[in-house]
């Protein structure tokens, strides 16, 4: 047992834990599950010289902002037992979350971006149209267990699965679908990947939505064998006919990648449609899009206001990390001309069609990666370019954030899903002859810690 501690909950951390202070002391503790103002019981499990981390034992007084999470499975300290890792935030009234997700990223704006006038800078997050049910794709892990396959998230911190009934995240048609899956995979005696000896065959079940109720479903598979995969999607496709198309993914290594290189079709549509404001897309099973459609729009909303603002007009715009184009199309009439890169050619094969299926005809795609991409681009550059970038979580890399510093760049649109890279690679452009106008936090995934934004800087 760990040493046990009386703290009082101050706010909340850039990871998502409680920040308390040890009571009679400034020990700083940082406690998974906690809301602001809590007062709490807890038991220290990681202990450094400057901080610890430390579980809830019990709550001797809720702070105004603790709510019960509607979730049976989400950390509270009534429950026993692990709790799942899905979501960090579900106890935390929502208008508090969008509170809280603005001092993340002033937090990190200040700290690592050495900007002093953060507090400025940040305007109040943008909320999210609906709280619950809005995810359009999830990646469930199935692993064995004594009795039968475990189904479910990983409890936080861990390789346990919490085992899924329900999930408020998801629209109601994903958690059928995966307890259908569940059935018949008892009922066929599959075998299930176990990480620590590779062996079993059934890793995941992938499955995306769009706002019309209709699904694809794709089976991780560890081989490409699959003996019934005929009498599996009739089956599948009888008790849930909202179902488009049934997919394969083969991933036989060792990782926690959950998708592999392969993808075969079982039976159906390649790939599924959805809408984003004016807009149709199609994208292929394994192709990014946002998870939260209708938050998406206020997203690209965002970032299309950036491109516009003070009325500035660009000769070309450049979409970094476009994916199958979404952002791109999204702000196609903002300029002459629009380049998207992206290094999945699958995408950039999605992102034609969806140019083609809009009407869009001033918009043309560049597959590779953007290191590789991007010098041969510069020498076709006009004299007045806006640059937006959608970079991975890592944020941009030295190359990337080198070619941002050419003077035909005028303008750069930062949309991020990670503030820490955000705020290093904006200081980074500020320190190269930009300036940082605003920054706009944006609630795509509620009831977690998690904040994208959208920033706006300017050439000097």
């Amino acid at each position: 047992m760990g040493e046990t501690l009386t703290v009082k909950v101050d706010r909340m951390a850039p990871a998502g834990d409680g920040l308390a202070k040890a009571e009679g002391s400034n020990r700083v503790v940082f406690v998974p599950g906690a809301a602001p103002g809590d007062r709490l019981e807890v038991e220290v499990f990681d202990s450094k010289s400057s901080f610890a981390r430390a579980r809830i034992k019990k709550v001797l007084s809720s702070g105004p902002e603790r709510i019960d999470p509607p979730c049976r499975h989400h950390a509270a300290p009534n429950r026993p037992g692990p709790a799942c890792g899905g979501c960090d935030w579900q106890h935390i009234a929502y208008e508090s979350q969008l509170v809280h997700k603005r001092s993340v990223v002033v937090d990190c704006v200040g700290r690592i971006g050495k900007f002093p006038d953060a507090e400025k800078l940040v305007l109040p997050t943008l909320r999210a149209p609906k709280p619950f049910a809005y995810r359009n794709k999830v990646q469930i892990p199935f692993m064995p267990g004594a009795n039968g396959p475990r189904m479910g998230f990983f409890s936080a911190g861990s390789r346990e699965i919490v085992e899924m009934q329900e999930c408020p995240i998801q629209p109601d048609l994903s958690v059928r679908i995966a307890l259908t899956v569940k059935e018949m995979a008892i009922a066929r005696r599959w075998t299930y990947f176990d990480g620590k000896t590779g062996r079993g065959w059934l890793r995941h079940l992938y499955i995306r939505t769009n706002a019309e109720g209709r699904a694809l479903v794709a089976l991780v598979t560890t081989h490409q064998e699959f003996p019934d995969r005929e009498v599996f999607a009739a089956e599948l496709r009888a008790k849930h006919p909202e179902i488009e198309g049934i997919h394969q993914n083969v991933n036989p290594e060792r990782t926690s990648v959950v998708l592999g290189p392969v993808w075969r079709r079982l039976w159906g549509q390649r790939e599924l449609e959805e809408t984003l404001g004016r807009f149709r897309f199609t994208a292929s099973p394994g192709a990014f899009l946002q998870v939260n459609t209708p938050a998406a729009e206020v997203l690209y909303a965002a970032a299309k206001d950036a491109v516009k603002e003070g009325g500035r007009k660009f000769a070309t715009g450049l979409d970094l990390y476009c994916g199958v184009g979404t952002l791109t199309l999204w702000m196609a009439d903002c300029y002459p001309k629009i380049v998207g890169v992206e290094e999945n050619k699958d995408a950039i094969s999605d992102a034609y069609r969806n140019a083609e299926r809009n009407r869009i005809n001033n918009a043309r795609f560049k597959a590779g990666r953007a290191e590789a991409v991007l010098p041969k681009l510069a020498k076709e550059l006009p004299e007045n370019v806006c640059a937006v970038v959608d970079p991975p979580r890592m944020g941009l890399s030295q190359p990337v954030r080198r070619f941002l510093t050419d003077r035909k760049i005028k303008r750069v649109v930062y949309v991020s899903c990670d503030p820490a890279t955000f705020a290093r690679d904006a200081g980074y452009l500020c320190h190269s002859g930009y300036v940082l106008r605003r920054v706009q936090p944006v609630d795509l995934f509620p009831q977690t810690s998690h904040v994208e934004l959208v920033a706006l800087l300017d050439r000097k």
